[in-house]
């Protein structure tokens, strides 16, 4: 499973595509943190990683804050996963045994193994933009 880490940095990577435009300014970690009810220690720790690792752009200083240029969004959403250290998700057993393989399966390893797969795909063959386009368009949510 991902972390719940991972899974708010891609809630904040989404969130801050569909808000990177010149009209909306910058955005700073409170912003990200009260739009999407994560608590802001997390916010600016996973936002400074991911600017760290190139997947979004941050601005120092008074009125500062963290954007997404276009090379930004045409990243693949597994790199997001890769930047929070959860990248073993993808090849780790659904039941978290040491060994679990095609040989020495566990009792849901074929299941989840189609499930995990799947998602890595649509990782992999998903850009940041093309998942923030889909948001606005399909007038799909990030907070409930």
């Amino acid at each position: 499973m991902l972390s719940q880490k991972c899974k708010y940095a891609i809630r904040a990577v989404l969130y801050l595509t569909i808000e990177s435009n010149p009209d909306k300014g910058l955005k700073g970690g409170k912003n990200v943190s009260d739009a999407l009810k994560i608590p802001m220690a997390f916010t600016s720790k996973i936002l400074l990683e991911l600017a760290r690792a190139d997947i979004i752009t941050s601005v120092k200083g008074p009125g500062g804050g963290f954007f997404l240029t276009e090379k930004n969004k045409s990243i693949p959403i597994i790199k997001i996963v890769e930047a929070m250290g959860d990248i073993a998700f993808f090849t780790s057993c659904g039941l978290g045994l040491s060994e679990c393989s095609e040989e020495h399966p566990c009792p849901i390893h074929d299941t989840f193994k189609i499930g995990r797969d799947k998602l890595l795909n649509l990782f992999n063959n998903t850009t940041i933009g093309a998942l923030g386009k889909e948001i606005t368009e399909s007038e799909l949510f990030l907070v409930r």
